[in-house]
């Protein structure tokens, strides 16, 4: 599973897989860790064994946030799926009113265009169909208002952060 690790409006982008030995292979990048998590006493005491370095850690969540006490010094962290992420970010604008361009979230193909340029459109109209990881995600308008641009065409590629619509 992919995880959105946001520290101080910094993300890291982790994979996580859980290995038949209970362990999970952590990938970042280039990188990868094969990490043991236990827990250590209570439900926010954590054991955590990363290749050959040990540590325990207090996880704590609080809203929205996750604390986390290692080593003495407390960092706090928003921690969740892509998914979730992905979800939270499309959500979020919908008391927005124009301009607005509305970005990819993620890779994908831009297999189907809903609307036209100069079209009116309410908050949470769809506007596209983004296929990624073999799903098609309908792509809505966080605002009301017109379609300015459609800066994709059908059967394009785009990259997470590539300009989809602008909406004023």
């Amino acid at each position: 599973m992919r995880w959105v690790i946001t520290h101080q409006e910094r993300e890291l982008v982790l994979d996580a897989e859980l290995r038949a030995d209970g362990r999970y292979c952590v990938r970042h990048d280039e990188r990868e860790w094969v990490v043991d998590l236990r827990s250590a006493g209570g439900a926010s005491l954590w054991s955590v064994l990363i290749g050959t370095d040990s540590y325990e850690a207090a996880v704590v969540r609080r809203e929205e946030q996750v604390l986390v006490t290692l080593r003495a010094r407390q960092i706090a962290l928003r921690v969740e799926s892509e998914q979730s992420r992905n979800a939270r970010l499309l959500e979020g604008g919908a008391e927005r009113t124009g301009p607005h361009t509305l970005k990819s979230v993620m890779p994908g193909r831009v297999t189907r265009i809903l609307v036209k340029e100069g079209e009116d459109v309410a908050a949470g109209t769809p506007l596209l169909i983004l296929e990624a990881m073999k799903m098609e995600n309908e792509i809505r308008s966080a605002c009301a208002g017109v379609v300015q641009k459609i800066h994709v065409r059908e059967g394009v590629a785009v990259a997470q952060g590539d300009s989809l619509v602008t909406i004023a």
